[in-house]
């Protein structure tokens, strides 16, 4: 009998190695937060590591044993089958986008489909869905910057035209007995005109400088107001539910006014059969990431939710777009104007909608953390025309149109005009009249003179003349940086374009009262 004797130790040192660096690969791809998926080179999955569950749309037992044609969407199996194949013939890392829809909710994901050894390849999948959403927001602030430069570059100009048309129309109403025919005209003539003024301010909205002038607002009663006021006479019903210690809010009061009232025309077009709409405003203290784009603190949570039509998800992305709107009627700036405002207020919008069932608007909005207080009701008051006040008055425009304009509304109500085409000029007048010891009562100063000295620059001349001087900016660019903190350059009020004859003489009277 013969004995062969074999040293297999390092055969069973060489599988044990193996065995410990198998091991030691499994337990790596089991604490990697991606999904990793092994498959064989026919595409079939082999095996399954992840320690985010979340991560699978189907049970694990679903992906063991089958191809992606069994588990995935058509299209999106075809073109991550094609990328499969490219690893396997190129031997090279491929990469690959796709979005599925999960829990009702849209996800990005990034597939890296590698060659593992000789027979198996490696799907690492990666949830990318927070920074594809975050580059979602910066390219809609894009877009809202660009229509802004468009915006600020045609504000001034046309506003001086709707100045022009809507100052003369409320003249010619006034000089015209109550009851003559023309004066119907000249009404509808001025709702249109009202119209195209609020278009002016939505454009204003995306330009620079629309810097939200923030105050401490209740917003239960603000919101409350504005959607009862839009749905007067309307077949849909608001519903509230505000918190009973509903937080104060840090906000700018007009362009809140204006999310809420764009959110409440688009939700009552949205149930043209009439129906419900839900407004809930509770307190949120959002942690750090809670919420995507949104930093730490104390926020407003609102709901608005309609019983309408509902949007298609498909349209998700683009509605908050200037000019992009899946309605008939419409300029497609409402949302973009909503999205703007809450951006601008350092605060969050997102939407959430389906076909047939309706639409949910969920708004953040910073806030204090202490409790609200009783205000005042949002609706102007009625404006003084100050009939028996006189006193001289200098203006100051580069548009002859304006300067003609303002001379026949003061004029009417005895006030003595002299005009002035740019700021130097006005300086000049000003040292003179008050030399002369007939000095002006009040000087109003537009913003900007094309290729002469603005307001801005002049208000500073005229002060150092007299520092108790009365100055009031106009401009047609409401949102201007002087118009929002008009005092701290220097002026005493702001008269906004497009402005009527009553506008002019309430502002005057707020400054000479002063």
């Amino acid at each position: 009998m013969v004995f062969v004797f074999r040293d297999v130790t390092k055969k069973y040192k060489m599988q044990e190695d193996l065995r410990q660096s198998e091991a030691k690969s499994c337990a790596l791809l089991a604490a990697i937060p991606d999904l990793i998926l092994v498959q064989n080179r026919d595409g079939v999955f082999l095996d399954c590591y992840t320690t985010n569950p979340d991560i699978l749309f189907v049970p694990v037992e679903r992906f063991l044993g089958k191809r992606m044609w069994d588990i995935l969407p058509k299209e999106i199996a075809s073109s991550l089958t094609a990328v499969f194949e490219q690893a396997l013939a190129t031997s090279r890392m491929q990469v690959y986008e796709y979005q599925l829809p999960i829990a009702g909710q849209r996800r990005f994901f990034e597939a890296r489909i590698v060659l593992y050894g000789d027979d198996k390849v490696l799907s690492i999948i990666r949830d990318i869905t927070e920074s594809r959403q975050a580059e979602e927001e910066l390219q809609k602030i894009e877009k809202l910057k660009s229509v802004g430069t468009l915006a600020g570059g045609i504000a001034h100009d046309f506003n001086n035209i709707l100045t022009g048309i809507y100052g003369n129309i409320s003249m010619a109403k006034e000089a015209i007995p109550a009851g003559t025919p023309g004066v119907e005209f000249l009404e509808d003539a001025e709702n249109s005109m009202a119209r195209a003024t609020r278009l002016t301010k939505q454009l204003l909205t995306f330009a620079k400088g629309g810097t939200p002038v923030k105050e401490d607002i209740n917003i239960g009663v603000l919101v409350e107001e504005v959607v009862r006021f839009d749905l007067s006479g309307s077949n849909v019903k608001p519903v509230f539910e505000k918190a009973r210690d509903l937080w104060i809010a840090e906000v700018d009061k007009s362009q809140i006014q204006q999310v809420f009232s764009n959110l409440t025309i688009n939700a009552d077009q949205a149930m043209p059969d009439g129906g419900y709409l839900f407004i809930t405003l509770e307190n949120s203290d959002i942690s750090k990431d809670a919420v995507p784009g949104l930093d730490q603190g104390k926020y407003i949570k609102i709901t608005v939710r309609d019983e309408g039509i509902g949007i298609e998800q498909k349209h998700f992305g683009r509605i908050f777009d200037p000019y992009y709107t899946t309605k008939q009627a419409g300029s497609g700036l409402g949302l973009a104007t909503v999205y703007s405002i809450i951006e601008k207020h350092g605060g969050h919008i997102g939407v959430d909608s389906e076909i047939g069932k309706g639409t949910i608007f969920t708004l953040y909005l910073p806030a204090l953390g202490s409790r609200q207080q009783p205000v005042n009701s949002i609706h102007p008051e009625v404006e003084n025309t100050m009939e028996g006040q006189t006193g001289r008055v200098l203006v100051m425009d580069d548009e002859d149109m304006i300067l003609k304009l303002v001379t026949r509304m003061l004029g009417r109500s005895r006030f003595s005009v002299e005009t002035a085409c740019d700021g130097r000029q006005a300086i000049e007048m000003y040292k003179q009249a008050l030399g002369a010891g007939n000095p002006f009562d009040v000087v109003i100063m537009d913003i900007t003179v094309p290729g002469g000295m603005g307001g801005k620059e002049a208000v500073g001349g005229i002060l150092e003349i007299n520092p108790e001087a009365r100055v009031i900016v106009s401009s047609g660019y409401a949102n201007d940086p002087v118009m929002t903190n008009y005092a701290e350059y220097g002026f005493k009020g702001i008269v906004a374009k497009p402005y009527t004859r009553n506008k002019m003489l309430a502002v005057l009277n707020q400054v000479l009262g002063e």
